[in-house]
């Protein structure tokens, strides 16, 4: 089952997408909590929420005011499932308990008449409510439908008499004087305690009569939850532009996707996200570029869109084709990677190692961003290349960026980055000399980080010499480096 760690969420924009949900219920906030993944054996639990949240997402604009009103319901439910495993292991519920019990069921009963409304349109399956009116009698005999709890005195003959003496001794505390007092609080305790006594046995019968409801409540939590989830997803996909996946065997497919916490930022700062395709299958991919061409984004973009399919979202991108994995692993910049007491290049190893043994349990997604970069170029080469060789049999979709020559021609497919390929060195100098903006701003404005697919041999691009060209690097230094290459 895929595992995803919380740094590697961070990294990816994983954490971002979910801490832009707002979820109202407990229930809903705990399934965004704790994000849920599915396996391959769960194809049709996971088309079924796909399908969902396409119809949800179809529907926002038009339901936006319905979604509203469901949300402020959902708002006002209260986490009962502590009280609930409570009743049914046979205890007997206190006045809160049974406060909080009552306000779930009210809350549901007005959840019924909304959902219904809203499933018109959207006809979300596997989510149902129970109908909570007969455990609300129990809690409610006289069907006030008032918000509190409280034991009427008609529940039991003996406790209609005790507050009827309850309530003529407090009486007469108001008439007598203060000398005569102590006697009729002794016996206004007294006949307190009795009332306590009774109001248990009420309770306790209460909650025998609550017991066959317990499923249902149960049901209706996790229902709950589920319609959280589901509004959320849907407005999420509004807001970033979703569409549904086509779940696939193998191939691997994402045609101008996009990550929105990225695009948030670039947004920010007037810029825009340049969306990324790619297609691929089995075996190695290599995304080759120069270093800060985007290749690190290009995969972190790609992780996130196919976990967001796993977890039942729609992909953030024009169209998409995915197939169900067993696992993705990701072995990008490791900050924690000296913890070990190995160099880095000896981390990289043991994190590729760990990583490899899993993939190879089952079809999985494979993301490694510059391997072996901890040692020197030369060998760095030569490692990476005998590593794609053997990714090209793995059971897996192995995915390699790398600014290293010689790799690619060792997979089966290769991307490049764009960068500053269709870029005027001349035109990006002129800007420079008429803007006096900081040069890295200038040049990052007109990077390319979309991917193109190479057909045939090809080296990585040389765009660290294009930069050193437009931020005018010394001549003479200049000079020599356009002689080394």
């Amino acid at each position: 089952m895929i595992s995803i760690g919380f740094d590697d969420q961070g990294k990816i924009g994983l954490q971002y997408v979910t801490e832009s949900l707002h979820p109202c219920s407990p229930f809903g906030q705990e399934r965004v909590r704790k994000l849920r993944f599915f396996a391959p054996d769960e194809r049709a639990a996971l088309e079924t929420e796909l399908d969902n949240t396409e119809r949800a997402a179809e529907a926002a604009d038009r339901l936006g005011p319905l979604y509203e009103q469901i949300m402020l319901v959902l708002c006002q439910l209260k986490d009962i499932r502590g009280s609930v495993t409570r009743l049914s292991e046979g205890a007997v519920l206190d006045h809160v308990e049974l406060f909080e019990l009552k306000g779930f069921l009210m809350r549901i009963s007005d959840l019924l008449p909304l959902f219904a409304s809203m499933n018109e349109t959207v006809r979300a399956e596997g989510i149902a409510f129970s109908d909570p009116s007969e455990a609300l009698d129990v809690l409610d005999p006289e069907r006030t439908r008032s918000r509190g709890f409280y034991i009427p005195d008609g529940a039991s003959e003996e406790l209609r008499a005790i507050r009827a003496e309850k309530k003529r001794l407090e009486k007469q505390l108001y008439e007598v004087p203060d000398a005569e007092k102590d006697p009729i609080r002794t016996e206004r305790a007294r006949v307190c305690a009795e009332e306590e006594t009774e109001e248990r046995h009420i309770r306790k019968a209460m909650c025998l009569s609550l017991l066959p409801h317990v499923p249902a409540m149960q049901k209706d939590a996790d229902a709950a939850g589920r319609l959280d989830f589901l509004i959320q997803k849907a407005l999420f996909a509004k807001q970033y532009g979703g569409v549904r996946p086509e779940i696939t065997e193998t191939a691997l497919e994402l045609t101008d996707m996009v990550n929105p916490e990225l695009c948030d930022l670039l947004k920010a700062k007037g810029r825009a996200f340049v969306p990324v395709s790619i297609a691929t299958d089995r075996g190695a991919t290599v995304i080759t570029g120069a270093n800060m061409g985007g290749k690190s984004v290009a995969m972190k973009t790609l992780a996130l869109n196919v976990l967001l399919m796993h977890a039942g979202f729609l992909v953030c991108a024009k169209a998409a084709r995915i197939p169900m994995l067993e696992s993705v692993r990701m072995l990008f910049d490791d900050a924690q990677s000296m913890q070990s007491g190995l160099s880095g290049f000896g981390s990289e190893i043991v994190r590729f190692n760990e990583a490899l043994s899993e993939v190879e349990q089952g079809y999985s997604l494979f993301l490694i961003d510059e391997l072996a970069r901890g040692t020197n170029p030369d060998e760095g080469a030569v490692i990476v290349q005998a590593v794609t060789r053997y990714l090209n049999g793995v059971n897996a979709i192995s995915i390699l960026a790398t600014h290293y020559d010689g790799v690619a021609e060792n997979a089966r497919i290769h991307y490049q980055i764009i960068g500053l390929r269709d870029v005027d060195p001349g035109r990006i100098k002129a800007e420079l000399a008429a803007a006096h903006e900081d040069g890295v701003a200038v040049i990052a404005r007109h990077m390319n980080y979309g991917l193109y697919r190479v057909e045939g041999k090809a080296d990585c691009p040389k765009d660290a010499l294009n930069i050193c060209r437009m931020l005018s690097l010394k001549p003479e230094i200049l000079e020599r480096i356009e002689r080394a290459y």
